[in-house]
């Protein structure tokens, strides 16, 4: 009869393995970790967890203790007709061999003999819906006769790994399932990049090529704002990242862009740029990216027409949730701008439009010399 301190020694190592189990992602080290408890706790030289491999009818062992090299990971179980884990897989039930060697039913293992195992003990393993997965299984060697309360105890370690291996088969399909869209979604993001920096080329060409200024005007309208998209789908991509881009450094390389383009035409203009890292939602850095593309080409229209000047940006945290984006120019003012040169409104209302996406307010009255935009956007 098992003594009290046996029973508290099983229970203990029953708890420090259910909390293992819980708390692991990594299958083959929770049914290692199973393989050392069992034999901890049923005083048995070596165990072993065996897994079905349905393609060839047999089960190879995935976990052990005790076993010389050689049997773990490598090692294979026949599941025919003659072999005690395919009778104790049909039967569902426990099947106790005392001594191999007087077992004339079934055909076992040799590595079995050459570990010198006498008696053995099987446990199927089922998933949930009855799936059977493979087996527990406790060798000694010595005759060994497993006894009810051995039985039970085994029991129970099967009933528990059923569920945790279900579950960390269905986390590490989702896993891949995850890595494959990731996969996916960036070789899109990519693909998107090319694509909108070839048309924003073959616009820049046209542009270049038509004699109406008017034309060049609205070319470059269209091509400006394709290379604004086509960074943000480049910060994604270079970044390895779905959804989320780092904002600072997107914003930054995005101004510098503008005003290299501009410089390209023999405009003077600088930049002074202040900006914290700030992850954020791709949803968020277009249509900010397309603000700023706004603001720097009125800018350029308006307040540095036949002047050198400076571009300002900032961006800066304001608390948890919400992040402050400033940008100005120090021309003469908004007002005086649009007086000396009568605008339609289009860029100050795409402006608002954008806004509303990112759930601001456009704040025209900053306390700065020249045009000032100051918006708070809340973080998605």
């Amino acid at each position: 009869m098992m003594s009290h301190d046996d029973m508290i020694r099983r229970q203990r190592v029953l708890a420090e393995f259910g909390e293992f189990a819980v708390a692991c992602d990594d299958l083959y080290e929770v049914l290692d970790k199973a393989c050392r408890l069992i034999s901890e706790a049923l005083d048995a030289p070596l165990a072993k967890i065996v897994e079905i491999e349905h393609s060839n009818g047999s089960a190879r062992v995935v976990a052990g203790v005790g076993w010389q090299d050689g049997v773990v990971g490598e090692a294979t179980v026949s599941l025919s007709d003659r072999s005690s884990e395919s009778y104790a897989i049909e039967h569902a039930a426990p099947l106790v061999t005392r001594d191999i060697a007087h077992e004339t039913r079934f055909v076992f293992p040799h590595f079995l003999e050459k570990a010198g195992v006498v008696a053995m003990v099987n446990i199927p393993i089922f998933l949930p819906g009855k799936k059977p997965y493979g087996l527990l299984q406790v060798d000694d060697t010595r005759p060994r006769n497993f006894d009810d309360v051995d039985i039970e105890c085994l029991k129970t370690y099967g009933a528990i790994l059923g569920p945790v291996i279900d579950r960390l088969h269905k986390a590490h399909s989702l896993r891949d399932a995850l890595d494959r869209n990731r996969r996916l979604m960036s070789e899109l993001q990519h693909r998107v990049k090319n694509n909108l920096a070839t048309l924003a080329a073959l616009v820049r060409v046209r542009e270049r090529q038509t004699d109406s200024q008017a034309a060049r005007d609205e070319l470059r309208f269209v091509a400006d704002r394709m290379d604004t998209l086509h960074l943000v789908h480049e910060r994604l991509y270079s970044s390895g990242e779905i959804d989320r881009i780092e904002l600072g450094g997107y914003l930054q390389k995005l101004l510098e862009n503008l005003l290299q383009l501009q410089r390209d035409d023999g405009k003077s203009v600088t930049s002074e740029i202040e900006v914290e890292e700030v992850d954020v939602a791709a949803d968020l850095a277009t249509p900010l990216g397309l603000i700023v593309n706004e603001f720097v080409t009125n800018s350029f229209k308006y307040a540095f027409n036949d002047r050198a000047g400076r571009l300002n940006l900032s961006l800066s945290r304001v608390d948890d949730g919400h992040v402050e984006v400033v940008l100005t120019d120090n021309g003469p003012g908004l007002q005086k701008a649009m007086n000396a040169t009568p605008v339609s409104g289009t860029g100050m209302s795409l402006i608002e439009g954008l806004a509303q996406q990112l759930g601001a307010t456009p704040d025209w009255e900053c306390d700065a010399e020249g045009a000032c935009l100051r918006l708070i956007i809340p973080l998605q």
